[in-house]
């Protein structure tokens, strides 16, 4: 727990201050955790004997920066036109590479890649109110989900992904990032219905994408996808939720925007 406090601690201003200056710092933010994002995943796909394209660490260097210069349109061709490109380069490497690790790739390609972009352009668009106060609402779910799920957890809800999460401990997340969302709804200017609903969206969104990378570990047969952040794991570990979450309310906040 100590390990956790003090990671907190130490990373949460970082995140924090970069998120709030917006454009090229938190870009290349992005960027970075982006690329630990894949040689994580890199990790994942070597337990299972499975090859990996050094190709891979450009997709999301190339897709944030094509975000940020405002080529949105082309950002996607370029990495839908890559992605095609790597593959076709695994295929043709046969026996190395077959279609079972040419799939592995492309899905550690996109995963980290397409949501972070979603997390760039949320904060480009929406400006910073809407992008740090769903991380925050994120945060908070993962924190009581923890210590409720630890301490009152008995009803296990997927024993075959993730063992130890509990319903309990979703209900206690879910009732907290609600509090955040109801409670700064006035940053985001929007009313008392909308903010309960984007509360249990974000809630929702970030137990699923808790989930994903749950299934992914298991997959692998680790605890945790890397070490880097001490008392919580890897990059994977301590995004996945946040990515999925971000993803949803950009989603959202463009369809009620009209801005696609």
């Amino acid at each position: 727990m100590i390990k956790r406090i003090i990671t907190v601690l130490v990373a949460l201003p970082i995140a924090v201050l970069l998120t709030y200056a917006g454009g090229q710092p938190f870009a290349l933010l992005l960027a970075v955790l982006g690329v630990l994002a894949i040689y994580e995943g890199r990790n994942l796909l070597l337990a299972n004997e499975i090859h990996f394209s050094r190709l891979n660490y450009l997709f999301p260097v190339a897709y944030l920066g094509a975000i940020l210069l405002g080529l949105e349109d082309m950002a996607l061709q370029v990495v839908v036109s890559g992605a095609v490109v790597v593959l076709t380069r695994q295929l043709l490497d046969f026996p190395k590479f077959n279609l079972v690790s040419a799939g592995a790739n492309l899905l550690i390609i996109l995963y980290p890649t397409l949501l972070l972009g979603n997390m760039l352009l949320l904060r480009l668009h929406a400006g910073w109110a809407w992008t740090i106060i769903p991380l925050v609402a994120v945060w908070v779910y993962d924190a009581a989900a923890y210590v409720f799920g630890v301490r009152f957890g008995r009803i296990r809800m997927w024993t075959s992904v993730s063992p130890k999460k509990s319903l309990e401990g979703a209900m206690a997340g879910l009732v907290c990032s609600l509090f955040v969302i109801l409670y700064m709804r006035s940053h985001l200017n929007i009313g008392l219905v909308p903010a309960f609903f984007l509360g249990l969206v974000i809630a929702s969104a970030a137990h699923l994408g808790d989930l994903v990378e749950s299934a992914l570990k298991r997959y692998a047969r680790v605890k945790d996808s890397g070490a880097l952040f001490p008392g919580h794991g890897g990059v994977l570990d301590r995004l996945d939720s946040m990515m999925y979450a971000s993803a949803v309310v950009y989603w959202l906040w463009s369809a009620t925007t009209g801005i696609a």
